[in-house]
């Protein structure tokens, strides 16, 4: 019965006990049959059969294997992404050198590797391997080198159990929720190793999904301006935490947050002043304006309106504002090459002159040496600019001063006198 069974009538248990089904129609998992235990490597577990499972007339050692066979399809279904890597195909020798290596660190890493272990081979990659890469569904982030779709539920749990169990942990592991966006953990004893490799970073106090924490962390460098960026609501909505696990995780990351200062109200500032100059009307005077504001105006007789019908009915419907959220706190960007890259960089101040100007002077001494310019520590071309101002200064004065003569000449055409001498010599 075992030896003909379908893959459906197999269930795999959090725990890692296998459980067995013998009606095919049945949703219900059936009774325990065998448990995984650690094999060669992370992705290739054993199977044993429970001790004192009745099997029948079957053999325990080819129901064994069939389970086994079972056990290394059901892997190899839920995380097939992952062994995409390392298919014959992908590991040919056409294959950029590259391209394979981050392949084999993914593997590895069951499908999430930190980005400075590969970085070297990222310098490497041409257009055409990052199109090599996304083929495979890999997304090579800014801190982190992941497969998106082995953020399911099945693969989540599934990685879970196989790291608990090569890494000798107890089970069921402990794996957030099924599409959880991030979990509070213990920090003093939450195993990082184990989140990353089943795709919740630790950062903080929570542990986040990954594609959740790849949003946020490219929001954080696109909005960044002038070595800083400001926190957004969006980024808390997105992890599914309070602005105060935001900072926290901000933080870890290695950007500071920026301290705003502390707002102190109105009132309180008079009462301070008051009680210090010994003037008590002034908090007087406060509590006076805010009575007066608060007492009601004086109800004055409205006019009677018509009666509606009595089959109408009139909804009056308040229009609420949107509650606008309060600004969060602004943070410096953590510094990384390419901050360091920037300080190496000269002022401009401090350039050298470009070679086609080598030759040439700064300013053109020679110029108002001439003219006879005063020359002064403080610069020669200061006291150039001011005699040249004050000699078209003095041009203006001059000529303002001087009588003007307007003179013109008739022209024939427009004086009637030339019209009429004109007749009478003819």
């Amino acid at each position: 019965m075992i030896l003909s069974a379908i893959s459906k009538q197999f269930t795999l248990a959090d725990d890692g006990q296998i459980f067995f089904q013998p009606d095919s129609t049945n949703p219900l998992p059936g009774a325990a049959l065998a448990f995984v235990k650690k094999g060669e490597s992370l992705l290739a577990p054993e199977v044993e059969i429970l001790a004192g499972r009745d099997l029948g007339s079957e053999d325990p050692n080819a129901v064994q294997a069939h389970v086994a066979t079972w056990l290394k399809a059901h892997i190899y279904t839920v995380l097939e992404p992952l062994f995409a890597l390392v298919s014959d195909e992908a590991m040919a020798e056409s294959v950029p050198e590259p391209v394979r290596n981050i392949s084999l660190k993914l593997f590895s890493g069951t499908g999430i590797v930190p980005r400075g272990d590969v970085e070297d081979q990222i310098a490497l990659l041409d257009p055409e391997m990052r199109k090599m890469l996304r083929d495979k569904k890999v997304r090579l982030g800014p801190l982190l080198i992941f497969l998106p779709d082995l953020n399911k539920p099945a693969a989540v749990r599934l990685r879970g159990l196989l790291w608990s169990l090569y890494h000798d942990q107890p089970l069921p592991a402990p794996v957030p929720k099924d599409g959880a966006m991030s979990v509070v953990v213990d920090v003093t004893t939450a195993n990082p190793d184990f989140y990353r490799a089943i795709g919740y970073p630790l950062y903080g106090p929570r542990v986040i999904r990954i594609d959740m924490l790849d949003r946020v962390i490219n929001a954080v460098y696109d909005g960044a301006k002038g070595g800083k960026f400001q926190a957004q609501h969006s980024m808390a909505e997105w992890m599914g935490c309070p602005i105060v696990d935001l900072y926290a995780i901000l933080d870890s990351m290695g950007h500071k947050r920026i301290e705003a200062p502390p707002v102190v109200e109105p009132v309180a500032e008079i009462a301070e002043i008051a009680n210090a100059n010994d003037v008590p009307s002034a908090v007087e005077s406060v509590a006076v304006v805010e009575s007066v504001v608060e007492e009601k105006p004086a109800e004055v007789p409205e006019a009677p309106e018509a009666a509606a019908p009595e089959d109408v009915k009139v909804e009056v419907k308040e229009k609420k504002e949107p509650q606008k959220k309060p600004e969060l706190d602004f943070f410096f960007l953590r510094r990384g090459k390419i901050h360091s890259e920037a300080a190496e960089r000269r002022p401009r101040f401090e350039r050298s002159p470009r070679p086609e100007h080598a030759d040439k002077p700064s300013f053109p001494k020679e110029r108002y040496a001439a003219k006879g310019a005063k020359k002064s520590d403080e610069g020669d071309h200061k006291n150039f600019k001011k005699k040249k101002f004050d000699d078209r200064k003095k041009d203006k004065k001059e000529f303002r001063n001087e009588p003007r003569v307007f003179s013109a000449e008739a022209a024939d055409h427009d004086n009637p006198f030339a019209v009429l001498r004109n007749l009478k010599l003819k």
